[in-house]
C-alpha cells in the first residue's frame, strides 16, 4: 500500500519514515491512483505502530479523496491477546480504542462485534487453552473435533527419550505439516540437542529460523519440519505443533516486565498455532507458569511421562512476583544481537548523535555481484536451503586464504588448509562453501542444514564471482593494509549504573595501515566489516561500531563486497563517544519502561493523524509551496 501512495518501492519502517519525513517537507501528500475503495478492512490492528497508524490515515484521506469526498466504511479486526510486537512500538490500544482513533476521519459508526469462534483450533485444543491458560474464560469457542493436547512430562537432559516421543507423531503427522516453536530459539541448550537428533537420528527434514526478523521462505520451510520463535510464527499454523519454554522460566528472561498471574499474549500466540494436534514439552527441572491450573491440565490433555517420577507435575509457585522494569542486564551480550528489537528510528538518532559517515556510493546495478541465497538441496523432494548467510563467509574466508594463507574465518587449521584444492577451481570453491555451511552449524549449534546438504556438490557460487569479489577486496585492503587478523575474538567487561555484563564477538578483519612506501607499519588500526547484502544499514554500523569499541581501535570501515558500498565511520567524540553509544544502545535493548497512559497514547494517535490531514489541507487550500 506504501509503495502505491508514495509511488516508489518502500521496503522497511525506514524507507517509509524517510517518506514521512520528504512529504512533510515539502508539504506533498501521498497519492491514491487506483480506483477508491468502498470499504476498508484494517487487519491484525493490534500491530499497529504509530507510524502505520499515520499511514493509515493517509491513506483513508487519499482513497476519500480519490473518491470525490466519499468515505468508505472502516472494518477494523484484530485480537489484543495476539499483540506482542511491543518492541517494534506496537499496542494493542489502536485496535481496543479504534472508534475514537480513528472516528474523527470516519463518518459512520463503529459497532463493536466479538469473534470468538475459531475455525482453526479443535474444541479439545479449545478446553485446554481456556481451562488451563487462561482461568476457565471461555475466550474461544470451537466447535471443530481433535484429538486433546499432550503434555510430555521429560528431562531436559534425556533428549534422546524426548526425540523418540517427538519422531513417532511427526512421523504421523509428517515433517510438511509440523512446527516447533519456542520464545527463543538462539539459545544453547535442549531444543538444539532434540532438533538435532531429530534431524540425525530420524532423518526429519528441518528448516530452522535463526534471525526472527527475516520473514520465512516458503521455499525453504516447503517440506520441512519448521523451527521457529513464537514471533516470527505468528500469522503461520501446522496441524502438528510443538511447543518448547512455555514455564515459568519465561518470566526470567522474556516476559520480565510483564505479570505472572495471566497468560502473557507470545504465550497465547504460542497455543493458537496448531490446526490439529498441540504438544506441550514440560521438563521436570522447570515450573509451569503460575497462573497455569496444574488441575485442568490433567483435565483437558494426555499427560504422556517419561520420566520415573509417578507423582502428579507439581504445581506452579503463587503469581504475584513484583514487575522489573528498568534496565536490567543478562550476564552476556553477543555483539550480533546487540541491535536486535531495537526500532529504527532509535538506531538512526543514535547514529546521527555520536557518529559521522563518509559514504561511497553504491556501484551501478550491472555490477552488482549477483549470487543465490536460496538453492536448491533435494530435486526430487523438492528441498530448498537457504545459503546466503553463507556466501559472506566464504567472500572472507577466500580473501583471507589469498592473502594470509590461514582460514581463521571459518576456525580451520593447517591441516584441513592442506586439504583444499586450488581457490580459482570450482572444486575449490565447493570446498569454501562446505566448510562454510560446518562453520555456521558449529556456530548456531543447529545442524539439520548441515545434514540435509551433505550430498550438495555446493556449487552454486561461480569461480569467476568469488574471484571478483575477492579482487574488491584487495583494492581495498591489501596495498595499505599489514599484518591483517581475521575473526579477531573481542570482548570487554560493560557497566551501566550498578549492573554489569559481558559483551562479546568477533571482528571480521583487523589491520594496520602502512604509510605509503608499504615498507613502515605505523600502528594506526582499523576493523573491518565485511557484508554481503542487498544494502547496509545503521544496524551494520552499531555492529561495527561495537567491535571498534571493545578493540579501542579509532578507524571503522564498513564494506559491502556485493555492490562495492562503502561507509567510513569516524566516532564524533572518539573513544568515549563509542562508550556512549554502545550504552545508549544497550539500555534502550535491555530497558522496560511500560506503556505511556491512555491519555499520552490518544495525544499522539492525535498528532499522527493531524499531520497527515495538515500535509492535504495546504494543498487543498493552495498554501504549499511551488
Amino acid at each position: 500500500m506504501a509503495g502505491l501512495l508514495f509511488g516508489t518501492l518502500v521496503r522497511d519502517d525506514a524507507a517509509l519514515a524517510e517518506q514521512r519525513k520528504g512529504a512533510l517537507d515539502r508539504r506533498e501528500p501521498p497519492q491514491w491512483s487506483p480506483a477508491p475503495f468502498d470499504i476498508i478492512v484494517l487487519d491484525e490492528f493490534q500491530d499497529c505502530t504509530e507510524l502505520l497508524f499515520w499511514l493509515t490515515n493517509c491513506f483513508i484521506f487519499a482513497n476519500d479523496q480519490k473518491a470525490g469526498g466519499q468515505s468508505a466504511r472502516l472494518v477494523v479486526l484484530g485480537d489484543e491477546r495476539q499483540s506482542i510486537y511491543g518492541f517494534r512500538g506496537a499496542d494493542d490500544r489502536y485496535l481496543s480504542l479504534a472508534p475514537e482513533l480513528l472516528g474523527p476521519v470516519n463518518p459512520y459508526p463503529f459497532v463493536r462485534a466479538q469473534l470468538d469462534q475459531s475455525f482453526r483450533l479443535s474444541c479439545q485444543s479449545v478446553r485446554f487453552i481456556n481451562n488451563t491458560f487462561l482461568g476457565g474464560e471461555s475466550y474461544i469457542i470451537s466447535s471443530k473435533p481433535g484429538p486433546k493436547p499432550i503434555v510430555i512430562r521429560c528431562h531436559c537432559w534425556d533428549g534422546n527419550a524426548l526425540a523418540k516421543q517427538l519422531s513417532a507423531l511427526i512421523k504421523r503427522y509428517g515433517a510438511k505439516n509440523t512446527a516447533i516453536i519456542a520464545p527463543v530459539v538462539r539459545k544453547r541448550g535442549p531444543l538444539q540437542n532434540v532438533v538435532n537428533l531429530l534431524s540425525e537420528q530420524y532423518d526429519v527434514p528441518i528448516y530452522v529460523s535463526i534471525e526472527e526478523e527475516v520473514a520465512l521462505d516458503d521455499r525453504v520451510i516447503e517440506g520441512k519440519m519448521c523451527v521457529s520463535t513464537i514471533h516470527q510464527f505468528k500469522g503461520s499454523e501446522r496441524d502438528l505443533v510443538i511447543l518448547f519454554g512455555l514455564d515459568s522460566s519465561f518470566f526470567e528472561y522474556v516476559g520480565r516486565d510483564l505479570p505472572d498471574d495471566s497468560c502473557p499474549n507470545e504465550i497465547f500466540v504460542a497455543l493458537t498455532r496448531a490446526a490439529e494436534q498441540l504438544v506441550l514439552v514440560h521438563f521436570e527441572e522447570a515450573k509451569l507458569m503460575p497462573f497455569a491450573s496444574v488441575a485442568a491440565l490433567y483435565e483437558t490433555a494426555d499427560i504422556v511421562n517419561i520420566t520415573r517420577n509417578r507423582n502428579r507435575i507439581e504445581p506452579p509457585k503463587a503469581p504475584g512476583r513484583p514487575l522489573e522494569r528498568g534496565l536490567m542486564l543478562p550476564r552476556s551480550i553477543a555483539v550480533r544481537d546487540i541491535v536486535r528489537h531495537i526500532k529504527d528510528e532509535h538506531l538512526d538518532a543514535i547514529v546521527d548523535s555520536h557518529l559521522c559517515i563518509q559514504a561511497r556510493s553504491p556501484l551501478p546495478k550491472d555490477e552488482h555481484i549477483r549470487l543465490l541465497d536460496v538453492v536448491v538441496s533435494d530435486r526430487g523432494k523438492r528441498f530448498h536451503e537457504a545459503v546466503s548467510d553463507l556466501n559472506g563467509l566464504v567472500v572472507v574466508a577466500a580473501f583471507e586464504y589469498e592473502i594470509a594463507g590461514t582460514l581463521d574465518t571459518l576456525e580451520l587449521n593447517q591441516s584441513d588448509i592442506d586439504t583444499m584444492p586450488a581457490i580459482c577451481s570450482q572444486e575449490g570453491v565447493s570446498w569454501l562453501c562446505r566448510k562454510a555451511c560446518s562453520y555456521e552449524a558449529h556456530v548456531s549449534g543447529y545442524r539439520p542444514r548441515n545434514i540435509q546438504m551433505e550430498n550438495h556438490a555446493f556449487d552454486w557460487i561461480e569461480p569467476d564471482d568469488l574471484a571478483l569479489a575477492r579482487s574488491r577486496l584487495h583494492g581495498e585492503l591489501s596495498e595499505s593494509a599489514a599484518n591483517p587478523k581475521f575473526e579477531v575474538r573481542a570482548e570487554r567487561l560493560f557497566s551501566i549504573d550498578d549492573q554489569k555484563c559481558q559483551l562479546v564477538g568477533r571482528a571480521d578483519i583487523v589491520v594496520a595501515m602502512s604509510n605509503s612506501g608499504g615498507n613502515n607499519v605505523t600502528g594506526v588500526e582499523s576493523i573491518w566489516e565485511i557484508k554481503f547484502v542487498s544494502q547496509l544499514s545503521n544496524q551494520h554500523v552499531i555492529q561495527a561500531c561495537t567491535y571498534a569499541y571493545l578493540l579501542k581501535l579509532p578507524r571503522i570501515i564498513l564494506y559491502n563486497v556485493r555492490n562495492g558500498q562503502k561507509w567510513e565511520i569516524t566516532p564524533r567524540d572518539g573513544q568515549e563517544g563509542l562508550h556512549r553509544m554502545v550504552e545508549r544502545v544497550v539500555r534502550l535493548k535491555y530497558t522496560s519502561i511500560g506503556k505511556v497512559n491512555d491519555e499520552e497514547f490518544t495525544k499522539i494517535c492525535a498528532g499522527a493523524r493531524w499531520e497527515g490531514l495538515s500535509i492535504r489541507c495546504s494543498v487543498d487550500d493552495g498554501s504549499e509551496t511551488r
